[in-house]
C-alpha cells in the first residue's frame, strides 16, 4: 500500500487524481461528506467532528479529542505514515481559513522531510514541498506557478519548461523572486539540490 488519499473539509468538485485499488482512503472530519458525495468510500474516517456535527457512521472510525496537538488531517497523515504510505494526496485542505493553510503547508513539510511526497490540492490552487528532489508538471497551455524557500536556504534550484527559468539558484526563506512564474505549453520540472522548496500552482 504505497498511496495515501486525504479528504478534508473544504469543498471538492473535481479529482485530478483519482484513487485506484489498493490505495488507503482517509477522511478528516467533513471531509467524510466530501468523499461519499464523489462516490467514494473511505478506509478509514478521522477527527473530533465539530465541522460534520455528526459521528460517522462508518466501519473504521476515530474520534478525536477537540484539544488536540494536531490537526485533523495531521492525525490523518500520521495514520498514513503507519500503513507505510509514502505519497499523499490531500484534497480539502488548501483554501478556506488562512491558518489551516499554513497549519498544511506545515504538514507537506514534514512529509517531505520524512521522505515521502505530498500533495494538497485545492479547487484553486495546489501545492508541494520538495526536500533535495524534484517535481515535473504534464505540458500546460496557461497557468500561475510560484516557488518559495522554506525553513531557511534553497540551493541548487533549478526551473526549466516555464516562462521563466533558472540554473541553479540559491533562493532564501525571505526572497519572493519566485512568484508568479507561467506555464507556456511545455513539460516542465522545478528541482532543489538541497532545501526545501515550496511550489504552489493554480489547479487545472
Amino acid at each position: 500500500m504505497n498511496r495515501c488519499f486525504i479528504f478534508g473539509a473544504l469543498k471538492v468538485s473535481r479529482l485530478p487524481i483519482k484513487p485506484e485499488s489498493g490505495d488507503f482512503i482517509i477522511t478528516a472530519d467533513k471531509g467524510y461528506d466530501t468523499a461519499l458525495s464523489l462516490g467514494i468510500d473511505p478506509d478509514l474516517a478521522v477527527g473530533d467532528f465539530d465541522s460534520l456535527n455528526r459521528i460517522p457512521d462508518a466501519e473504521n472510525v476515530v474520534t478525536l479529542p477537540v484539544r488536540k496537538d494536531m490537526t485533523d488531517v495531521g492525525y490523518a497523515v500520521e495514520k498514513g505514515f503507519e500503513r507505510g504510505c509514502a505519497e499523499f494526496i490531500i484534497y480539502g485542505a488548501v483554501g478556506g481559513a488562512l491558518d489551516h493553510t499554513f497549519a498544511n503547508v506545515a504538514i507537506a513539510h514534514d512529509i517531505a522531510r520524512r521522505g515521502a511526497k505530498a500533495l494538497m490540492i485545492g479547487e484553486e490552487y495546489s501545492f508541494t514541498v520538495l526536500h533535495g528532489s524534484s517535481f515535473t508538471f504534464e505540458a500546460r497551455e496557461s497557468g500561475r506557478i510560484s516557488v518559495f524557500a522554506l525553513g531557511g536556504t534553497a540551493q541548487g534550484v533549478t526551473i526549466r519548461g516555464l516562462d521563466y527559468e533558472v540554473e541553479d539558484r540559491t533562493i532564501e526563506s525571505t526572497s519572493h523572486i519566485g512568484v508568479s512564474n507561467a506555464f507556456v505549453g511545455k513539460e516542465a520540472t522545478i528541482s532543489v539540490r538541497q532545501g526545501e522548496l515550496l511550489v504552489v500552482w493554480q489547479t487545472e
